[in-house]
């Protein structure tokens, strides 16, 4: 069995994809056959406000790293995390996940797990077929994709786009029909070394 992970780092709603492929369905034509299946799914986060002293903000990164890493299998054979946008002006709000968003690529580092970073545009894209798809939009898309599972709310759908495009860049069967833009999104996504030929 193999895990894939993709996260939407946020303090307030991470979006958690846990995807895992397992040779386990048997079909008389062609024996039995792999599997992707979610695993897990779910958005975790700590509310907090702008006007928080920097303890109150500290403890607050530090207490949503520690919980999102509980649910990041130690065994994922690759994590995928939605990259920062860079048109953000620098609030509070916006340091602090920035804050999150080093943390949890360091600690996923020092467990030696490969990581991939992925633009938030090219995720809108690879879910819709636009990158300007708003989180309405992809929430859409990403329910018609995997029809069978309850997708709670945009962050998870998030997640789980990026958790399908680590699957497809490995060679998973994905359970919608793979669209030249699925492929050409793959060639803009920094992969980790020991993934990115």
């Amino acid at each position: 069995m193999s895990t894939i992970v993709g996260i939407d780092p946020s303090l307030t709603s991470c979006g958690i994809a846990v995807v895992r492929s397992e040779t386990r369905f048997h079909i008389p034509s062609d024996g039995y056959v792999p599997m992707t299946y979610i695993a897990g799914l779910l958005s975790v986060g700590h509310p907090g406000k702008d006007s928080a002293s920097w303890d109150d903000r500290s403890d607050r990164i530090v207490s949503q790293t520690r919980h999102v890493l509980t649910k990041i299998p130690r065994a994922a054979e690759l994590v995928v995390m939605e990259d920062l946008p860079s048109h953000v002006k620098l609030l509070p709000s916006f340091r602090d996940r920035c804050v999150l968003w080093g943390g949890l690529y360091s600690a996923l580092r020092a467990r030696n797990t490969p990581i991939a970073v992925c633009n938030p545009k090219t995720r809108a894209k690879w879910a819709t077929g636009s990158g300007s798809a708003d989180k309405k939009l992809v929430l859409a898309c990403v329910r018609e994709q995997w029809p069978n599972n309850r997708i709670h709310n945009d962050d998870c759908a998030d997640a789980l786009t990026m958790a399908s495009m680590g699957a497809l860049k490995l060679g998973w069967t994905l359970p919608f029909e793979i669209k030249d833009r699925h492929h050409l999104g793959l060639d803009v996504v920094a992969w980790p070394k020991e993934i990115a030929a």
